[in-house]
C-alpha cells in the first residue's frame, strides 16, 4: 500500500506521518523546505517575533511593577537569526520524525499526471514518476495579492517580506484587519513604528463578535495603532523613498511601508489538478465530509480545500485523510469506515496583546442556527493571578444552550487565551455542560478561574 502526499506542510506531514503509523508506505513530495508555511513563513516565526515584541512592551510597562528598567531596543539582526534558530529546529524535528516513520520526502515541483500519478520534477533537474495507491493533495495556499496594488513595487509588503525582517520601517500602513494584519500591528507597535491599519469591513476581525472586536481594537489603539475602518485602500505608489497610500475615502497617509495583508487563497494553480478531473469551488479543491476528491483515490485538504485555513485544521484533516484512504484500501471494496472532522470545537486563536481565542458560536451566531442560547461574562479584572500579572484586561465570554446548558461556544479575550480555551473545547467535543466546567475544581490563582466563573453565571441563567 503506497500513498503519495504533494506537499509537506503540517496537513501533509501530518497525513504521511498517520499513513505510516498506519504500516503504508509513504512519499512526500515538497518543492522547499518541510513544514510548510505555518513553520517556515506564519505561526512559528511570527509567533517568535511577537515574543519579542511582548518583551519590549513589557519593559515599556516595567515602572507599573515597581521597577526601574530602560525600554528594551531591537536588535534586527539578533532578532532574525533567533527566530531562523526556532524555525530551524522545528524543520529538524519533523525531518527527524519523518526519517523515523520510514516516510520517503522527495524533493521536487509535483504534478498531478493521472488519478493517482504524480510527475516530480526534483532538485537535481530530473523528471521521476510516482505512483500511489492513493494520493493526498495539501499543497496549501498563497499570499492573496490585491489586483489594484503592484506588488512588485518596493516598499509594499505581503506577511512573507514582514517575517523576514529585513528592516525596521519607521512608519507602516497594514492592509487588512484580520489575524495577519493585528497580530503584525502588535509587533511593529512594539518596535517603535508608527502603525496605520485599513480594514474594508467596519470592526476589525471581521465576523468575530462584537465585544471581542471592541476590546481587541481598544488594546491596539492603547498601544498605538490607527484604524480606518470600513475603507480601502485605492493606490499605492512611490514617491522618492516614500509610500503614498489614497485612500477610497480620500485620504492619504504616507509611509515607509505598506504591507497587503488581506489573507490567503487556495494554492490551486500549476499543479495538474484540474487536468486530472479534479472538480473546485472557485480556487478551492471539492471534497466531501471524507476529504475525498471527484477523482477516486485522491484526497485533499488543509489551506487547499478552503475553510478554517489554519495550521491544526490541515493537521486534523490530514491525518483523518490518511485513516480513510488506508481504511479504504483496506476494504477490498466492501464499505469502509471513515472519519469526518468536528469543526464546530475546533478553536481560532490571534496572538494580540492580549490574546483573543475563539471556540464554536457566538450567542447570536447559535440563535441564528437555532439554538436558544444564553451567554454570561467574567472579567479578568475580578482575577488575582491576571490583576499580579498586570493583565487584568479582557473577559471569557461562555455560550450555552438554554435549558440543557450544553456548552456552544466560547469568546475569550485576556492573558493565556490561547491557551486556556481548550477546556472548553474538550467540553463541546464531549457534549459537556457549563455546570460540568463550573463544578471542576480550578487551580488558585489561575487565569483558568475566569472560565470557572462564566460558567458557574451560565449555568444559573440557563436553568440547569
Amino acid at each position: 500500500m503506497h500513498i503519495v502526499v504533494l506537499g509537506g506542510g503540517p496537513g501533509g506531514y501530518s497525513a504521511a506521518f498517520e499513513a505510516a503509523r498506519l504500516g503504508a508506505e509513504v512519499t512526500v513530495i515538497e518543492r522547499e523546505r518541510l513544514g510548510g508555511t505555518c513553520l517556515n513563513w506564519g505561526c512559528i516565526p511570527t509567533k517568535t517575533i511577537l515574543r519579542s515584541a511582548h518583551i519590549v512592551a513589557d519593559t515599556r510597562d516595567a515602572a507599573e511593577f515597581g521597577l526601574d528598567a530602560a525600554v528594551a531596543s531591537v536588535d534586527l539582526d539578533a532578532l532574525r537569526a533567533r527566530k531562523e534558530r526556532v524555525v530551524d529546529e522545528l524543520v529538524g524535528q519533523v525531518e527527524s520524525s519523518a526519517r523515523r516513520l520510514k516516510v520517503r520526502v522527495l524533493s521536487g515541483e509535483g504534478r498531478l499526471r493521472g488519478p493517482r500519478t504524480v510527475e516530480v520534477s526534483t532538485a537535481d533537474g530530473s523528471i521521476e514518476t510516482v505512483e500511489g495507491d492513493a494520493v493526498i493533495l495539501a499543497t496549501g495556499s498563497d499570499v492573496f495579492r490585491l489586483p489594484s496594488i503592484d506588488h512588485d513595487l518596493e516598499g509594499v509588503w505581503t506577511s512573507d517580506d514582514a517575517v523576514a525582517l529585513g528592516e525596521l520601517p519607521s512608519e507602516i500602513v497594514i492592509i487588512g484587519g484580520g489575524v495577519i494584519g493585528l497580530e503584525f500591528a502588535c509587533a511593529y507597535a512594539a518596535f517603535g513604528s508608527v502603525v496605520t491599519v485599513v480594514e474594508l469591513m467596519e470592526q476589525v476581525l471581521p465576523g468575530n463578535d462584537r465585544r471581542v472586536v471592541k476590546q481587541t481594537q481598544a488594546a491596539l489603539e492603547g498601544l498605538g495603532v490607527t484604524f480606518h475602518l470600513g475603507d480601502a485602500v485605492e493606490s499605492v505608489e512611490r514617491t522618492g523613498d516614500r509610500m503614498r497610500s489614497t485612500l477610497r475615502s480620500g485620504v492619504v497617509i504616507e509611509s515607509e511601508v505598506v504591507m497587503s495583508a488581506v489573507g490567503r487563497v487556495p494554492n490551486s494553480a500549476g499543479f495538474g489538478f484540474e487536468e486530472a478531473g479534479i472538480a473546485f469551488d472557485r480556487r478551492a479543491v471539492r471534497v466531501d465530509e471524507h476529504f475525498r476528491t471527484s477523482v477516486e483515490g485522491v484526497y485533499a485538504i488543509g489551506d487547499l480545500i478552503g475553510g478554517m485555513m489554519l495550521a491544526h485544521v490541515a493537521e486534523e484533516e490530514g491525518v483523518v485523510a490518511a485513516r480513510n484512504a488506508v481504511a479504504a484500501l483496506r476494504s477490498s471494496g466492501d464499505e469502509a469506515h471513515l472519519e469526518s472532522v468536528r469543526y464546530d470545537c475546533i478553536p481560532a486563536c490571534v496572538y494580540t496583546f492580549p490574546e483573543v481565542a475563539v471556540v464554536g458560536a457566538s450567542r447570536d451566531g447559535a440563535k441564528e442556527a437555532g439554538v436558544d442560547a444564553v451567554q454570561a461574562v467574567a472579567k479578568f479584572g475580578a482575577n488575582g493571578k491576571a490583576l499580579g500579572e498586570g493583565e487584568s484586561d479582557g473577559f471569557v465570554q461562555i455560550v450555552a444552550e438554554k435549558g440543557t446548558g450544553r456548552v456552544v461556544g466560547c469568546q475569550i479575550v485576556g492573558p493565556h487565551a490561547v491557551e486556556i480555551i481548550h477546556e472548553v473545547a474538550v467540553a463541546m467535543r464531549h457534549g459537556l455542560t457549563v455546570r460540568d466546567l463550573a463544578e471542576t475544581v480550578h487551580a488558585h490563582p489561575t487565569v483558568s478561574e475566569v472560565v470557572r466563573m462564566a460558567c458557574a453565571d451560565a449555568s444559573g441563567k440557563c436553568g440547569c
